[in-house]
């Protein structure tokens, strides 16, 4: 019919307009209009109280009947249509709007605000990149020196024996003096520097390294008793724990809590 048509025809253009690109402000018909549009076209193909009249007035008889019942069927099958097409319709407009969205996401990232977003995104990148090389080149340096504390002990510990040596293990000791000195100089240049634990002190798992625990009357519980071994920071990063003797109070105190 010609509403029909007619009706087709406006959800035509309408498709149109959606699909067409846009890039600042689209023109999708609201739900609300879509509603009514498609009220209007099933109102259309339905059929008119007129006709609805004329066709209750008169009881058709044999060709009359089948021409009314093939009509009906013409209809309602071009209804079924109509309303196939109408539910297609919406489907586009749907997708067209998710289009047109992705569309507007790569748009703000092109141009200038994207450059700058890439910019940010690279020095952040960067900066990151750097932190973890400098991670690793200060964890690489502990681990090379750490197994060095042994012979820089023992070295510091026979020039301390050169104060009083006489005769030829002088002359020794102020032989290798030079090359104590030497040593001492590349050790400080790497910032490495010993600390004590004196007894008394509170034991600090980050510092101290227990290795034996034992009654004071003295020394409170959980505090140094004596050091074993002196500890190592190098760079302000802990390169030894200092060994130590911890306390774990008075014996009698001990006894009278059991």
């Amino acid at each position: 019919s010609t509403s029909l048509a007619l009706a087709l025809l406006a959800f035509h253009a309408a498709e149109a307009v959606v699909l067409q690109p846009r890039v600042r402000a689209p023109l999708f018909p609201s739900p609300h209009a879509l509603r009514c549009l498609s009220s209007s076209v099933r109102l259309a193909a339905e059929p008119s109280e007129t006709e609805a009249a004329a066709g209750d007035g008169a009881v058709p008889d044999g060709e009359g009947m089948s021409d009314a019942k093939a009509e009906k069927a013409a209809k309602k099958a071009e209804k079924d249509a109509l309303r196939a097409q109408i539910d297609e319709l919406e489907k586009k407009l749907t997708s067209a709007r998710g289009d047109f969205v992705a569309a507007q996401d790569e748009a703000k990232d092109a141009g200038e605000n994207g450059y700058l977003l890439l910019a940010a995104n690279f020095e952040r990148e960067r900066q990151r990149a750097r932190t973890e090389l400098d991670g690793q080149a200060g964890y690489g340096r502990l681990e090379a020196m750490r197994p060095l504390l042994p012979f820089v002990e023992q070295f510091a510990a026979l020039q301390a024996e050169a104060d009083g040596a006489d005769g030829g293990a002088a002359e020794v000791h102020k032989y290798y003096s030079g090359i104590h000195k030497q040593l001492t100089q590349v050790l400080e240049a790497a910032q490495l520097e010993p600390f004590d634990s004196a007894p008394g002190d509170a034991y600090d798992w980050r510092r101290h390294r227990e290795v034996e625990r034992r009654p004071s009357e003295e020394v409170a519980k959980n505090c140094v008793l004596e050091q074993t071994a002196r500890g190592y920071t190098m760079g302000g990063e802990l390169l030894r724990e200092a060994e130590v003797v911890v306390s774990s109070g008075s014996a009698a105190a001990a006894a009278a809590a059991e």
